[in-house]
């Protein structure tokens, strides 16, 4: 299996969709948005990204073939005071792909990108803290833990899951 890492362009934003969907339908306790919630939407916000091609927001997919096997994405902060950090967000590899480092590639295709990005210096995340799956490909790749939000998300059985915060700064990467 030769897996090909790159942002994805214009013509890769349906497999986009689909995949983003796929993840949220089989992880939903791993996301701040629902399947149901961005399903019922006729464009993420991120396909018009990749359409458009946004300066500071972009995902990078891991490709089998033509099969977009997992995602990664990052969203530059645009305020003036901010745009020295972006998040990583939608982290997704598919199951068939789980365990042979593809989260790790698509990260650090993340990580390189937006290092180049003009005067990008941190990134941060936020992921569940019983994905410990995550977290540990998370802390491989560098990140540490600045905090920890106790019920961060609230499901409406009314149970909540708490969320864990890590930067990794461009110096020490």
């Amino acid at each position: 299996m030769a897996i090909i890492t790159r942002i994805l362009q214009p013509h890769d934003a349906p497999a986009y969709r689909r995949t983003r969907l796929e993840g949220l339908r089989l992880c939903p306790g791993s996301f701040g948005s629902t399947y149901e919630e961005e399903n019922a939407k006729p464009k993420l916000a991120f396909e018009h990204f990749i359409e458009v091609q946004t300066p500071g927001r972009f995902i990078a997919g891991a490709f089998d073939g033509e099969n977009l096997a997992g995602i990664c994405g990052f969203a530059g902060d645009e305020s003036n005071r901010n745009r020295h950090k972006g998040q990583v967000i939608q982290m997704f590899v598919q199951p068939a792909y789980t365990n042979k480092g593809i989260g790790l590639q698509l990260l650090q295709k993340v990580m390189e990108t937006a290092f180049k990005l003009p005067g990008v210096e941190q990134l941060i995340l936020g992921v569940v803290t019983d994905n410990t799956n995550a977290i540990k490909l998370y802390e491989k790749a560098g990140f540490i833990t600045y905090g920890i939000h106790r019920n961060y998300f609230k499901d409406e059985d009314g149970s909540y899951l708490h969320q864990q915060f890590m930067v990794l700064y461009k110096e020490d990467k």
